[in-house]
């Protein structure tokens, strides 16, 4: 069966010139979403496309005609030889009677933020816990902050042929702060970009404030550059200078990090990571023997399989990314439970201190949606509502 995917790629992308000792493979890092002391060397890509209706058409369509659980969240993981449980809980409480799905194995498709953090209330618990191998992979590879702001004002008050606008900031720490403004073709829509320390700044304030900075930095433009994706002209000036900027009728403004399902945007390779961190990310986790486990029986099967952009070597920080990893671990579980199984890599027992572990595993894609499904040999897991 031939498959083929249109890709939705995210605005602003970079493409880094990574792993360095191995095949220099392409790494995708998506936006600026991180100062650049933690990311390795990178080369702008222009390359954007908006989907009509927006990205919740993808999912929606997805999900038609499956069993899907909403604000239930995944509290742990519990894996051995016979299978695995899920105990999920309502979302939005840490003191109730948890729901166990059981399941031959479990497709993991957290955010990198929630696997990497160990408090309440996303945390997920795995038990047995991971392998060192895997948990230093996560810890190493980066996760980013990206936020945007969406500006709907009454009209076009623009060059409505203008791709987008740029705004640098007067300081370093302020690098980040509004450094685009795209335009919404033929909407009166701005749609402005906060990344790394900025947007970590930007979290802590009142949406009132971020607005009128955006206008703010509309009217004035500090040190402005304006730029053209057609000519790829670059030349400083104002944005708007003196013409009157209007207040924005309505206004949306995220912030991924204080988001306890998400803590963050987008994973990259940060200083000390390599592309062979996604490839350990990718990589299942199969329980360990237990010491009454016959001599000469085969090494367990794996049971914990990942999935999402954060496990895709060549496409990290998209949504196609995430889709076709899915895509990846589903043959992969199916190969498995259909007698065709699946042999994981040999994992060292310690892994280097310097740029990770390279792994024979073929990469592949997923998407982080929360699919909880008791009526199938699998089951998903994610924290978010």
């Amino acid at each position: 069966m031939e498959i083929v995917l249109v890709a939705a790629v995210e605005t602003g992308a970079l493409v880094a010139m990574v792993d360095e000792r191995a095949n220099r493979r392409n790494i995708r890092l998506s936006d600026n979403d991180d100062d650049a002391s933690n990311i390795s060397v990178a080369v702008p890509e222009r390359l954007a496309v908006l989907l009509r209706n927006g990205y919740s058409c993808v999912p929606v369509a997805l999900s038609e005609g499956l069993d899907i659980r909403l604000n239930t969240a995944a509290r742990a993981v519990r894996y051995g030889v016979n299978g695995v449980e899920v105990w999920a809980a309502p979302s939005r409480s840490l003191h109730t009677n948890h729901t166990v799905y059981k399941a031959d194995a479990v497709l993991v498709t957290l955010p990198l933020g929630v696997l990497k953090a160990s408090a309440p209330p996303s945390a997920v618990a795995f038990n047995p816990p991971l392998p060192d191998w895997k948990s230093q992979a996560i810890q190493r590879l980066g996760f980013g902050n990206l936020n945007k702001v969406v500006l709907c004002f009454e009209r076009i008050f623009w060059d409505p042929t203008a791709n987008l606008f740029g705004h640098v900031g007067s300081t370093t720490a302020s690098r980040g702060e509004l450094f685009l403004f795209w335009n919404l073709y033929k909407a009166p829509v701005l749609l402005a970009l906060v990344a790394g320390e900025a947007a970590c700044v930007m979290e802590n304030v009142s949406d009132d404030v971020i607005i009128g900075r955006c206008i703010s930095v509309l009217k004035v433009g500090e040190l402005s550059q304006e730029f053209s994706l057609e000519t790829s002209l670059v030349f400083p000036q104002t944005i708007f200078g003196n013409q009157v900027v209007p207040q924005p009728r309505e206004s949306v403004v995220t912030r991924w990090r204080a988001d306890p399902w998400a803590r963050g945007s987008y994973s990259f390779v940060a200083v000390g990571s390599s592309g062979s961190d996604y490839d350990l990310l990718a990589a299942p986790v199969a329980p360990p023997a237990p010491p009454n486990y016959p001599p000469g029986t085969p090494s367990p099967q794996p049971r914990v399989f990942f999935a999402g952009e954060h496990t895709i070597r060549n496409y990290p920080a998209t949504v196609h990314g995430a889709f076709l990893s899915g895509l990846r671990e589903g043959g992969r579980i199916a190969d498995q439970l259909c007698g065709s199984p699946y042999a994981p890599p040999t994992m060292p027992t310690t892994v280097p201190s310097s740029t990770g572990v390279s792994s024979s595993n073929n990469t592949a894609t997923t998407n982080n949606n929360n699919n909880n499904n008791t009526n199938s040999n699998t089951t998903g897991t994610s924290s978010a509502p």
